[in-house]
């Protein structure tokens, strides 16, 4: 029997059409498929999210945890290269040996209402904390300030300053990582003199929060140095209560030490 040609042509399109069918029925069972095995979970963002490292606009890198949890010891050079800001409280590491007097810009006058705003006079020089700091060269920086401020832990306001101040040294070249340590508690015999052990636990809570938005490192002196009353021991502190014996100061800075974020 002979065929036509129109009859070819409609042999041809029936197979194409069988060809495309079965092809667009393959992709449809491979997109469940994929859709089925590959299912994007919970879990899977969870380990991405771990994976990020986001970067403030100061360029500070907010790869570590807080409060900075121990690590490996390091050994006395490190303090070689960084500065110590805040009160008295802070004199014995360099009163002791522990770090050079030279590493120490410290004043009673300094509060965190006016950390980015006080001249400091040092070797008769007239300079801001910051310009203090960068003439230091530091690439660590560790503040403890706030115990003349805890009449005002309800004000919003209350670490503008120290915002001030962090904002404008991160801009210099040399500081990698600055650190907030967290106000030392008082001994029950001078609570009331100096400050409430309850104030100084609200103000820790303030500047660890703090810390964590201005993505600098905290570290919990505060609970590594307190009885089991939830107080300094009468034992280790001298001077009303707001500095410590020596040592207290050799476990503060081995903390310092045993405390280094990546």
């Amino acid at each position: 029997m002979k065929i036509t040609q129109r009859e070819k042509k409609k042999a041809k399109f029936r197979i194409s059409f069988i060809f495309l069918f079965a092809f667009a029925s393959f992709a449809v069972c491979f997109v469940m498929y994929m859709k089925e095995d590959f299912e994007i979970t919970d879990e899977m963002l969870d380990e991405r999210s771990e994976a990020v490292v986001y970067i403030d606009p100061a360029g500070r890198k907010n790869n570590f945890v807080n409060p900075v949890p121990q690590s490996e010891k390091m050994n006395t050079d490190y303090y070689n290269d960084a500065v110590f800001i805040g009160s008295s409280a802070l004199a014995g590491l360099s009163d002791y040996g522990y770090t050079d007097p030279e590493n120490m810009l410290l004043s009673d006058s300094i509060r965190l209402d006016n950390f980015n705003t006080l001249i400091l006079s040092e070797n008769d020089e007239q300079s801001s904390i910051s310009e203090a700091a960068a003439r230091k060269n530091a690439s660590k920086i560790y503040i403890m300030v706030g115990l003349h401020d805890l009449a005002d832990i309800d004000s919003t306001e209350l670490f503008d300053g120290l915002e001030a101040f962090i904002d404008d040294v991160s801009k210099q070249g040399s500081v990698k990582k600055i650190y907030l340590i967290s106000l030392l508690p008082v001994p029950a015999d001078t609570e009331g003199v100096v400050a409430s052990n309850t104030d100084i636990d609200t103000y820790n809570s303030l500047l660890l929060k703090f810390a964590d938005k201005m993505r600098v490192g905290y570290l919990d002196v505060s609970t590594e140095f307190k009885g089991n009353d939830g107080k300094l021991p009468s034992s280790a502190a001298e001077l009303n209560g707001v500095r410590l014996k020596k040592e207290y100061y050799e476990k503060l800075s081995d903390y310092i030490l045993t405390h280094v974020s990546e």
